[in-house]
Formats: C-alpha cells, structure tokens, sequence
C-alpha cells in the first residue's frame, strides 16, 4: 500500500506550523543554561556535543548510500526528481566552483577535502534548528556536596512541573529560592508564589539541600498562619545558615552538627600544607527524587550543535591545515620547507634576511590558521544559538526571522570553512621558486614610438 503525498504536504506543513504557534503560546520558555564546552550526560562519558555529531555522521553515510542508489546507472536513464536533482545541482555548481580556483592537477584531492568539510560543517551548523535540540534532554539537581564536610554548593535553577507520568518541565514561574532567601522575603511576595503553586519562597516551610546531605526526611508543612510561617522558615534559615558556617570554617578540633548527624571535620593535608598547593575538593552530586523541591533543577540537553563545541572545530582546523602539508610535500616534495625557511639568498642577497623572515612569518601562519579556523565557526554558531535562545525567550511568538536567519548562516559559515580550506591546499602546491626551475622567460626589449606607443625594438 502506499500513500500519496501529492498536494497532503502543504497540509502537513500547515499542521506543524499550527502546532508550533500552540506550543509557543501554551509552554512559556525558558534559557537554558549557557556554558562553552558540551555537557556530560549523567553517569556517562558521552557529552551532548559528541552524541550530535555521531548523528551528522550518520546522515552522512545516509545521504552517500541514498545518491549512490538514485543516480542514473547509465545515459538512458532519466535522473530522479526532488531531492536527488537539488543535491546534484549544488554538488555540479560547487565542483565547477573549485575547479575554477585550483585547476585539473589536484581537483580530485582538494574537492574531495572540499566538499566532505563543506557537508559536515553544514549538517552540524543547521542541526540547532531541529526542534528538541538544546531544550529536551536529561534532568539534573543543581546541588553539590562535599563529602568530607558536609557544605553544599547551589546554583541558580527551577522548580518542575510534571507535564506526563515520567515526564517533566522547567516552570519559569517558578526559580527555585533557598531557605536564606526566603528569610528576607515578604509575606505578600510568598503569597504570590504560592499562587502561582511554586514550593519554594512561599509561606510553606521547604528545607535545604542539606536535609537531603543529612538524609533527613521531609515533608511538607503547612502553616498555621503567616506569623507563625514567617517564624518558622526564619528559623529553619538560621539554622542552615549556621550549619553552612560551621562547615566553611572546618575546625580541625570540633565537628559539625548538621540536621541531626555529626561529621567530623577532616584535617587538611600535611604535604599540601607544606608546599601551598591548595587541596582539591571532591564534591559529588546531591541524589535527589525527581521533581523534590529542595533542590534547584536544569537540563542537560541530549543534543547539542556540534559546531558549538572548541574541540570539533578545533579537530576540523587541524584536519584542514595537516592535509594542506600533506598536500604540499605531494606536489613539492622536500622543496616545500622552503616555504618556511628561505636561507637560498641569505648570504647572496641584500634582501636575503626578509625572505628568512618572511618565510618565519609564514610558518607562524599555519599555525595561525587552525586558531582562525576554529574560533571563527565555534563563535558564529555558538553566538547564533544564544541568539535563538534570547529571541525565542523575549518575542515566543515570532523567532522565525533569527532561524531563517540561522538557516543561512550555517551555509555561509560551511562555504568559507571549506573554500578557505580548498584555497590554502591550492596554495601549497605552488612553488614559490619556479622561476628559478624554469628559468626567466625572455625579455624583449621596448622603445617608445613618436606617438607614445610600446613597440618592440629592432635588433
């Protein structure tokens, strides 16, 4: 059996453009925490980044069975539409391109080069744009303990809500607030909280993360009234307030009484004490049941761009120059390390010592190019999903405009990667002594006719 989709794919494209306006409108957004290289997925090595760009591989292998299948076995055949004829364009537009740029000798190997950097950047530049990446993904308290003292470590995160059985979401409405800044709250403002069925900073007493430290059990109280609500969460701030002193200062004599559990402090390390080095502290992640408000929560994506992590772009710089030497010790020989250290005219040439320099300043270059190459696609696309986000946070019911702007940034950042790429090989294989090897071609002499015309001279 099989479906016709000849006119159905507007209506499908109607149908999700609905479901995104819905989505858009019905779950507020929320920023994702922002941080450079590619986050760990829990009890794993795997980082988001890594997962991403396995995918891009995959399309890839995809994408070479899919051509090999669809192109035409012979001159009779008639090619495929759709997909097939937009691919064969781009790659015969893109192979005259470089052809006109390098010529026939080395053709093969710089497009080769060329157009694998070209798809590669460009499924990992436009895979951002794919609904889910950076927003769904593993969740995670934002909590930490050192094991040795007891003190805990937050950052900034949200409250959960339950959307589905097993299933949950950030609540804007609702970042978390620990008891301390609970404290200096206002009646009216844990009120308004509470409205909003936050758990945190309301007239409800919520424990620490140190409960969780102390393995103490919680339970949610209500309050009696207001004053007796306020008193009561001052008290459980003081204490924890207390508790996180005592453990800071880590008294080497004393111990540390923390929700009904006393842990002795640890003596610093002789060694280190001896030679100043700081001790390095272990802390481990709080276990926390999902959703338990005493602790903040965020999301470690399960994707992300591969493009916005150093050591892709970094692998794909090196790549790029390593094989531009490849290509040029093919094409030169020994005779290409004379790009870098010119000595021929040192001492036969006034001028020898700016060839030495010049050729320094060539190998300083190289390696000049594989910074060049990395930090300018890791900052564009890094940049152009801060961008997505901020936009889709502040405008939720309009960010079209910054992903079609996003749709061609990718394909220009993988163009200049990969051209730049294809013009540094062409380079290479050029000698930078040819007219030495082949000689100077004749000079013929001129001489100025009575009307100001360059006529050759008579011998």
């Amino acid at each position: 059996m099989t479906f016709n989709w000849s006119g159905k794919r507007r209506w499908v494209a109607l149908l999700l453009l609905i479901a995104g306006f819905v989505v858009m409108l019905t779950v507020p957004p929320v920023i994702p925490v922002i941080q450079l290289p590619g986050e760990v997925w829990p009890n794993g090595w795997m980082t988001n980044t890594l997962a991403a760009s396995i995918i891009v591989w995959i399309l890839l292998i995809l994408l070479a069975f899919y051509t090999r299948g669809a192109m035409p076995k012979g001159s009779n055949e008639v090619p495929r539409g759709g997909f097939y004829n937009l691919f064969e364009m781009a790659f015969e537009g893109l192979y005259g391109f470089v052809r006109n740029i390098t010529g026939e000798r080395y053709l093969r190997y710089i497009f080769s080069f060329f157009m694998t950097i070209f798809l590669i950047v460009l499924l990992s530049n436009w895979i951002e744009l794919i609904p889910g990446v950076d927003s769904v993904g593993f969740l995670h308290a934002r909590a930490q303990s050192d094991p040795a003292t007891g003190a805990v470590e937050v950052e900034e995160g949200f409250e959960l809500n339950t959307v589905l059985p097993g299933v949950y979401a950030l609540d804007p409405d609702c970042p978390w607030l620990s008891p301390e800044e609970t404290a200096v709250m206002t009646v009216e403002a844990r009120i308004a909280r509470e409205q909003q069925n936050c758990a945190t900073g309301t007239t409800r007493v919520i424990e620490g993360p140190e409960a969780l430290v102390a393995g103490a059990e919680h339970e949610l109280e209500p309050a009696a009234d207001s004053e007796s609500a306020e008193a009561g969460v001052e008290a459980a701030a003081t204490e924890a307030a207390v508790a996180h002193e005592g453990a800071v200062t880590g008294d080497t004599e004393g111990a540390v009484e923390e929700g009904g559990r006393i842990d002795e402090a640890v003596e610093p390390d002789p060694e280190a004490a001896e030679t100043g080095e700081p001790q390095e502290e272990r802390l481990e992640a709080v276990h926390a049941p999902t959703g338990d408000p005493r602790v903040p929560w965020h999301i470690i994506p399960f994707l992300r761009a591969p493009s916005t992590d150093l050591n892709m772009t970094a692998a794909l710089a090196l790549i790029a120059v390593v094989m531009t030497q490849v290509l040029g010790f093919r094409a030169l020989g020994i005779g290409y390390l004379t790009k870098f250290f010119n000595f021929r005219t040192l001492l036969t040439s006034p001028l020898g010592g700016i060839d030495v320099a010049v050729g320094l300043l060539e190998l300083i270059g190289e390696f000049a190019r594989i910074l060049s190459f990395a930090f300018r696609l890791l900052g564009n696309i890094f940049a152009g999903s801060i961008l997505l986000f901020v936009m889709s946070f502040l405008i939720p019911f309009l960010p079209w405009p910054f992903f079609i702007l996003e749709f061609f940034v990718g394909i220009i950042q993988a163009l200049v990667f990969a051209l730049l790429t294809a013009i540094f090989m062409n380079l290479a294989t050029a000698s930078h002594h040819a007219e030495d090897e082949h000689g100077h071609a004749e000079e013929i002499p001129v001489e100025a006719s009575a009307v100001g015309e360059m006529t050759p001279a008579h011998p």
